[in-house]
């Protein structure tokens, strides 16, 4: 895979105006090997220094918040024995495997300046660029989205792959949140599964080994942020316990304050041993 470098003609950003990929401004491509493990043993967090990020992300909708639904069982892990959705607080009910840890990143950032193999897009039935992961058409290029006309779209819990045109990935994978009601929570939960599941199908099965992923929700889909972030990295992990030696690096990306759950659930799912974990800011890679 060969980087990606700024045409000449683009001038570079000056140091105090840090601009997300694809949004007025181009980064330079950040390399897997840029971004730390989870594994790593210099483990640093980094958190948003104010409120104003988390505000950001509230539409105004008044849709129930992720605290309203805490309670509830993740359906990928009840017969884990796992109590309260299966909380960070608890004993992780998962062996120590540091081959699977040692596949997890985690990266503070949208995903378009990341060289590997496959972004993942989320996005509607449709595939069409205003219903799409925040900054990826602009960052891709208008190829993308005439691609993307052409894949007839795609139902919800399943993935499609496209090229990846301006951005240093390879390829960009589309998939389709399931919309979220408190009545079919459980037929919710396992489309969301099935989403990570087809997106990591889809990696092996073209020969890929790398993939770099927001969370496959939207709150205009009204799906809570803790019971989704359960659902994604216990996929994730049930996956790599089958398919670790075929993929290089997960990398789960978060782009604001209040996506950060995570970093509290992950050490229970991916336990190390020791506590803690790594949360690479994307405005200082390493």
């Amino acid at each position: 895979m060969q980087p990606r470098s700024p045409p000449p003609s683009e001038a570079p950003a000056p140091s105090d105006a840090i601009m997300m990929p694809g949004v007025g401004g181009v980064e330079p491509a950040v390399t897997l090997g840029q971004v730390p493990r989870w594994s790593d043993p210099d483990q640093r967090i980094f958190l948003a220094s104010t409120s104003e990020e988390a505000s950001a992300e509230d539409d105004g909708s008044g849709t129930t918040s992720a605290s309203g639904f805490i309670s509830f069982s993740d359906p990928l892990t009840v017969d884990d024995g796992a109590v309260g959705g299966g909380h960070a607080g608890g004993a992780s009910r998962f062996p120590v495997d540091q081959e699977i840890n040692s596949r997890i990143y985690l990266w503070r950032g949208q995903p378009w300046n990341l060289e590997v193999d496959a972004v993942v897009n989320s996005t509607n039935e449709s595939l069409d660029e205003a219903h799409s992961s925040p900054g990826l058409h602009a960052a891709a290029g208008s190829g993308l989205a005439e691609e993307c006309a052409t894949l007839g779209g795609c139902r919800t819990g399943m993935a499609k792959m496209t090229n990846a045109y301006d951005l240093p990935a390879r390829k960009v994978i589309h998939t389709v949140g399931p919309k979220y009601a408190v009545k079919y929570h459980t037929a919710a939960e396992n489309a969301l599964s099935h989403c990570y599941r087809s997106c990591l199908e889809l990696l092996i099965e073209n020969g890929l080994e790398s993939i770099a992923m927001g969370c496959i929700y939207t709150e205009a889909k009204n799906y809570p942020r803790e019971p989704a972030a359960h659902v994604a990295i216990r996929t994730v992990r049930r996956f790599l316990e089958k398919q670790k030696d075929k993929i290089a690096g997960v990398v789960f990306c978060t782009t604001s304050s209040s996506d950060t759950e995570i970093q509290t659930i992950a050490p229970t799912i991916f336990p190390s041993g020791q506590a803690g974990g790594i949360y690479c800011d994307s405005k200082a890679p390493s």
